[in-house]
């Protein structure tokens, strides 16, 4: 049966047709599912909310914090991509200071490493050179030339390896400061940046809002299953059921979409009545019941980013750790 198959896939023109749709789409279409399967709902809001903690990095001056992924960013998109990596050894350093629980270890490698796959299968499929040509993993029938690609090359597949690294670092300190700031250390961050403080209240809403948006849809489809309506996924090999499950999830989208927009608007008015509760915005000067002052751990912190950015730019300069193209 195996050399059956094997012979089907590798010289029939149906054999590859099928087997190139499936590199094409099967890898993608899983990194959602799978991303939902290892996280969920509630592993989502877990992934964006404050954890306390009796780590240094808590204790670090919230403006640091902020600073920290945009400075780290920017030396990403500096930096080759080897030397990158090496960028990304350094990002874990306060992850091992703050020690996150096994929970939210799933939760960040999971946001981390789902997109990083994502980009190098994409450019394993689309980054496609005069050399890389002659690098086929697997090459595409003619039937599947409309897509604009040869097939999935091995070049490509180390351009996105090279580039993916540049999205784990970014990833991991922006995590980082999501994880040991709390809502009003980030719009005091801003504050004290001679931002307005509307921006800060902004960016924290927004980070609130996503999980709470996913995890109200996933009650709504719950409470529809409650009351008897068939959502269950039928298998891969239930074809026939399939049309019928798709309909109904057709169906089923008005129902869940009204609810759904009602729920935002209430929380958005919610939100609203607590802003003008606090007096937000009244007052050009604003006043903070804890204020911040720098300590020797903010110092150390200020001297090793400023350490890692300054010998960033000496290899930059020396033409060592330059990007290439």
């Amino acid at each position: 049966m195996i050399p059956w198959l094997s012979q089907f896939f590798s010289h029939t023109l149906v054999g590859q047709t099928i087997l190139g749709y499936l590199l094409m789409f099967v890898v993608p279409l899983s990194l959602p599912i799978l991303f939902v399967a290892l996280i969920g709902a509630k592993g989502l809001r877990h992934m964006f909310s404050y954890e306390p903690r009796p780590s240094v990095i808590h204790r670090l001056d919230p403006r640091i914090k902020v600073l920290y992924p945009f400075i780290i960013g920017i030396l990403s998109v500096l930096l080759n991509w080897n030397f990158v990596y090496a960028l990304l050894i350094f990002t874990l350093i306060p992850w091992i200071l703050v020690r996150p629980s096994a929970t939210r270890v799933r939760v960040v490698l999971t946001m981390v490493f789902t997109p990083a796959v994502g980009l190098i299968w994409s450019q394993g499929m689309f980054y496609v050179t005069s050399h890389s040509v002659t690098h086929l993993f697997y090459t595409f029938p003619p039937t599947l030339s409309w897509v604009g690609t040869p097939g999935l090359s091995t070049d490509g597949l180390l351009y996105g390896l090279q580039q993916a690294g540049r999205v784990i670092v970014a990833l991991s300190a922006s995590l980082i400061l999501l994880l040991t700031t709390t809502p009003a250390e980030i719009i005091w961050a801003f504050y004290k940046f001679r931002m307005p403080a509307a921006v800060g209240l902004a960016f924290t809403v927004a980070l609130r809002f996503l999980p709470q948006l996913i995890e109200r849809t996933t009650v709504l489809l719950q409470v529809l299953q409650l009351r008897g309506y068939d959502l269950s996924r039928p298998r891969w090999w239930e074809v026939a059921d399939w049309p019928g499950y798709i309909t109904r999830v057709v169906i089923a989208i008005p129902t869940i979409t009204v609810p759904l927009l009602i729920g935002s608007l209430r929380s958005t008015s919610v939100t609203a009545m607590v802003v003008d509760a606090r007096a937000f915005g009244t007052k050009r000067e604003r006043t903070s019941l804890h204020e911040y002052h720098l300590t020797t751990g903010d110092y150390c912190a200020v001297a090793v980013l400023t350490l890692v950015s300054v010998l960033t730019l000496v290899l930059i300069l020396l033409h060592i750790a330059n990007r290439q193209a």
